[in-house]
């Protein structure tokens, strides 16, 4: 296996810990995309999906070329998709599911969350380790080998107790009974 391809490997690895995290937490559906969908009528909307990221975002780097090329090879090219209502100039953004890629995507598009959800991180879970551009920059060094083997240890290790913490209590929440509906 070439460098790149661990590193890939590794880079994928990171990606599904945080796509555990994100969907652990909910914040974004919850918070963001329910309430937005309910309020215009169900109508598309981009949430935070206001640019080409896997463009103008990944490195000229051969690891994200391989990346783009796995991408392409499982979701197509960005000109194969076009969308009648467009909200997203991203053209991997559907309007009516959102994002198209369940994985190999950029380290920003992995890594995103906004003030608000960084706020809803520390007051519900007491969580004041995320940051998003260290994320980002993790992800990058990840995908192009600069990151050491303890410090990818520790990221993952770091999004694994994030993810665990936020489960921990949310099952300590009272969760309404079949009698209380």
């Amino acid at each position: 296996m070439s460098a790149i391809e661990k590193n890939l490997q590794r880079y994928l690895e990171a990606e599904i810990l945080l796509q555990s995290f994100f969907a652990t937490f909910n914040y974004c559906w919850e918070k963001c995309v329910a309430p937005e969908l309910i309020k215009n009528g169900s109508k598309p909307f981009a949430a935070c999906c206001q640019e080409r990221y896997h463009s103008i975002c990944d490195l000229d780097h051969p690891a994200f070329d391989r990346l783009r090329e796995e991408r392409e090879q499982l979701f197509g090219k960005p000109a194969d998709h076009t969308w009648e209502n467009s909200v997203s100039p991203c053209e991997y953004h559907n309007p009516n599911r959102g994002c198209l890629l369940a994985t190999h995507k950029s380290p920003i598009c992995i890594s995103f969350l906004c003030r608000k959800g960084i706020d809803a991180l520390r007051e519900e879970h007491g969580i004041y380790a995320y940051d998003y551009l260290g994320a980002y920059y993790a992800l990058e060094w990840i995908l192009t080998g600069d990151l050491p083997d303890s410090q990818y240890l520790e990221f993952s290790a770091g999004i694994r107790e994030m993810t665990e913490r936020i489960a921990r209590s949310r099952k300590s929440i009272p969760q309404p009974s079949q009698a209380d509906n």
